[in-house]
């Protein structure tokens, strides 16, 4: 059974989003990918939440999406993860022949957020907070790993964020678009060593909804994107036990993704997308991927996290959202030529090394 995306919504990304609630975003990224699809939300079965109460700020935060999406009284279930393990989620539910199409949602109102940082200790063991460090140690010891291993040096960390915001430029959905250089970004204020503030990803308000459906549905879509591969899996959860220089949640989830599609490897897909949340982590993933840190030029057309924003769950939902508009032709000045198929990685985020693949085609 083939699963479609059949239509694409996205109401951001900004530092803070002018006032509007998390269920306005919410609720205009919908309309959007209602019209899209070429659907109203009465024909919808029913919706997958990507999101944390925690970040939410509130419990049960699900409770609050039917009226937005417009799905009174149909199934909702929610997936605390990155956006990618929500909409492989969502798929499966398809694929069971139960649901024929479903709306995919998740947002950031990082902008609500008062201590962000204090909010990521949370994600650690309960001794980690009576230390007193930066939650970004992990980072630290990441980006430390990576360098002491010789292959990459400090000026590629800092490359990374160089391109990742130059993309972003010829993003206008993008908050951090800007021109810097690797001294900027090595003489930012250090973070972790040797990770700087530079180096982590900016956060930002946005929501992205995607409607999904079956080959029976399909058809009232003017521009319907296969998905081809999808897998998901998580590194050793136990930090200690675990390698810190390259990422095998992504190395594991590509191989599922990659055999589904029936692909050979990254390299075969014409656009690419690869979680960079901090700068080091997107090599450390592009190395689980089979790439070299020359494929640095092609990956996150629209800008990445670095250049769009760390939205929380939603981060790789923004990716899916570019990499739809890529295979149809509608990216404009950052259209990658002849696209079609496009790789989408995506990372829980720090403690975890929980990743997932998907692949799309036109």
């Amino acid at each position: 059974m083939k699963i479609f995306v059949m239509g694409i919504g996205l109401c951001g990304t900004f530092p803070a989003s002018g006032g509007q609630s998390y269920r306005e975003l919410i609720a205009r990224a919908a309309s959007q990918a209602y019209s899209d699809a070429g659907i109203t939300a009465d024909q919808l079965d029913g919706a997958v939440s990507i999101e944390e109460d925690l970040i939410s700020g509130y419990s049960i935060s699900d409770e609050y999406v039917p009226d937005q999406l417009g799905v009174v009284k149909k199934s909702v279930y929610t997936i605390c993860g990155d956006f990618l393990h929500g909409l492989n989620s969502a798929v499966m539910t398809l694929k069971t022949g139960q649901y024929k199409m479903l709306v995919v949602e998740g947002y950031s109102k990082a902008s609500n957020c008062l201590t962000k940082d204090e909010t990521l200790t949370f994600a650690y063991d309960p001794t980690f907070n009576r230390l007193g460090v930066s939650p970004h140690y992990l980072a630290g010891i990441e980006m430390q790993q990576l360098l002491a291993d010789g292959k990459y040096t400090k000026e590629d960390v800092a490359n990374v964020v160089v391109q990742m915001r130059k993309n972003a430029l010829a993003n206008p959905q993008a908050a951090y678009g800007t021109n810097l250089t690797i001294g900027d970004v090595l003489g930012a204020r250090p973070v972790a060593e040797p990770v700087t503030e530079n180096m982590i990803a900016r956060h930002a308000d946005a929501s992205i909804a995607l409607v999904i459906g079956t080959e029976e549905v399909v058809k009232s879509a003017k521009n319907p994107v296969c998905i081809s591969g999808m897998g998901w899996t998580s590194g050793n959860s136990i930090i200690e036990r675990r390698p810190h220089n390259i990422s095998e949640g992504t190395k594991a989830a590509a191989q599922m993704a990659f055999s589904e599609a029936k692909i050979a490897n990254a390299k075969d897909c014409e656009v690419l997308y690869v979680s960079d949340l901090y700068a080091h982590r997107a090599l450390m993933h592009m190395d689980a991927l089979g790439l070299e840190k020359d494929a640095i030029e092609r990956i996150n057309p629209d800008g990445g996290v670095l250049g769009m924003g760390d939205l929380f769950e939603a981060n790789s939902g923004a990716r899916v959202y570019d990499a739809v508009q890529q295979l149809r032709g509608h990216a404009g000045t950052r259209q990658i030529n002849n696209a079609k198929k496009a790789m989408v990685q995506g990372w829980r985020g720090l403690p975890t090394d929980s990743c997932a693949v998907t692949v799309l085609e036109a």
